[in-house]
């Protein structure tokens, strides 16, 4: 029987940029978190 190699468990920093593209894929709840973020210039939108 084969054992598995497991992967290191490393959590990724939160995602602070933003593109217009990626925005469309969110779920509303998600959406919504995210531009009111946006708009308080917590996050970055790039274009």
């Amino acid at each position: 029987m084969a054992t598995k190699k497991h992967k290191p468990n490393i959590k990724l920093p939160p995602k602070t940029s933003w593109h217009l593209y990626s925005l469309q894929e969110l779920y509303p709840e998600k959406f919504i978190k995210v531009v009111t973020k946006i708009l308080k210039k917590e996050y970055l939108l790039i274009k």
